[in-house]
């Protein structure tokens, strides 16, 4: 399944070094197709192509994700699946 999805935190260059360092991110999707679009300071588009959801769901669950997501305030919005 591929996903479209708007992401907002409280600092978009601090997420998006996090976002660029997380390797375990290309265990659930095809990395090679990832795309990330500048909204503003505080938000982004996102896109995640051939994501398997069931990894996805666990690799949100992480510690270091929980984690991230409280310093950096992030919120995932409008989350829409889209067909291949």
């Amino acid at each position: 399944m591929n996903l479209v999805f708007k992401v907002s935190c409280n600092n978009y260059s601090i997420w998006k070094k996090e976002f660029d360092s997380h390797k375990e991110r290309a265990t659930v999707c095809d990395e090679t197709r990832t795309t990330v679009g500048k909204i503003n300071d505080k938000s982004c588009m996102v896109m995640l192509y051939d994501v398997d959801m069931a990894g996805m769901q666990q690799l949100m669950s992480s510690d270091y994700l929980k984690e991230l997501t409280e310093k950096l305030e992030i919120l995932m919005k409008k989350c829409i699946p889209l067909n291949h």
